[in-house]
């Protein structure tokens, strides 16, 4: 055989898989956009910083000097894409206990409480402390606030900052940690439910599983059943090494965090259905994943909090099922709080399941 007809027959075996290709219409999309996607999402979601967080001053004092701090705190000039680093609002005669709920329900990211003797301290030249309340379960933002309210009484040289530790001594990891497992139960969920389903249609084991005996329903509810203890066992396994290996303290309850995970299992279960029964074959559904759940990572809050990416990425991220279950995660597992503090989340996560699963359950028995 001489080289040229070998380059003739690779020709023809290279037009032969473009053919192929191009008739995998639901391959070509993603093949094309997914590294777009990706380039964007890294570049605005990991180069964000923090703008108009909500700050709330508590100015118990009537003085002159507490009348300029809170001038000087409202004047910040600190600016993001034209948007101000805080968001300042005023208001008086809220306890600390006050101050801390309103940081639990997510209102405000950081609290400044300045007492009622403020002004005639820093007039006396007396030492003074303020206390400022942060939301730490959001590290990124938290500590930004608390960077610069020190840098800007260093200036003072007689006020300093009393910061409780709302949630414990926290670290990026604890923010981090719940993300992770939100994300990892996701991706999964839909992985694992699609590509076995895509692969068995691909290699006609779904169709001879259902000329058995087994009805359309024992399929999926075996799927299902399969999912939820993986999941779960994978959520507990991934907490645990957290716990031995990182330092990390579960301050919720483990019940919610199930009950969390299960819903969301639920919904991913589900999406994947929907998406294999969409495709052919197992190439096919690995770039439609990605497409779907690959991006992510980047869009909802895994990996630095919201605040700081682009508000189109925002309003993104909201429309994203994954986004209510990492802040479900971190509302548990961070700051402790109980079932109405995630009734919005889960009610979200709900409904994210049902239309999933019984999207999927219909395509499945139409398709099978």
């Amino acid at each position: 055989m001489t080289i040229k007809t070998e380059l003739t027959d690779s020709l023809i075996v290279a037009k032969k898989e473009f053919k192929i290709l191009f008739r995998k219409k639901a391959l070509i999309i993603p093949l094309v956009l997914f590294p777009i996607i990706m380039i964007v999402f890294f570049g605005y979601g990991m180069g964000g910083t923090v703008k108009n967080a909500p700050i709330l001053i508590v100015n118990d004092d009537t003085g002159r000097a507490s009348s300029s701090l809170v001038q000087e705190i409202g004047s910040y000039t600190g600016k993001y894409d034209g948007d101000p680093m805080f968001s300042v609002t005023y208001t008086k005669d809220m306890s600390q206990s006050e101050a801390e709920s309103k940081i639990n329900d997510g209102m405000y990211k950081g609290v400044l409480l300045i007492p009622p003797d403020y002004s005639d301290r820093v007039a006396e030249n007396e030492s003074t402390s303020l206390t400022l309340l942060t939301d730490s379960s959001d590290t990124t933002t938290s500590g930004i606030i608390v960077n610069y309210m020190r840098q800007l009484l260093a200036e003072t040289g007689t006020v300093s900052l009393n910061i409780p530790n709302m949630y414990g001594s926290l670290e990026y990891l604890d923010f981090l940690i719940p993300g992770v497992i939100a994300l990892t139960v996701f991706m999964g969920s839909v992985a694992t439910t699609g590509s076995a389903i895509a692969g068995e249609k691909e290699d006609g084991t779904l169709v001879r599983m259902l000329m058995t005996p087994i009805s359309k329903r024992s399929v999926i509810l075996g799927k299902t059943i399969y999912q939820l203890i993986l999941q779960l066992g994978r959520a507990v396994i991934l907490i645990l090494a957290a716990y031995l290996l990182l330092g990390f303290n579960m301050n919720g309850s483990w019940l919610l965090i199930s009950l969390v995970l299960v819903i969301f299992t639920l919904g991913g279960v589900g999406m994947g259905i929907v998406m294999s029964s969409r495709v052919e074959d197992m190439e096919s559904f690995f770039q439609l994943n990605m497409l779907v759940t690959m991006p992510s990572m980047f869009v909802t809050g895994v990996f630095f909090p919201l605040s700081s990416v682009p508000d189109w990425m925002r309003y993104i991220a909201y429309c994203l099922p994954l986004t209510y279950a990492i802040d479900a995660m971190r509302i548990i597992m961070i700051k402790g709080q109980g079932l109405n503090a995630i009734s919005t989340d889960l009610i979200i996560l709900t409904l994210f399941a049902i239309v999933t699963f019984a999207a999927g359950v219909r395509l499945f028995r139409r398709e099978a």
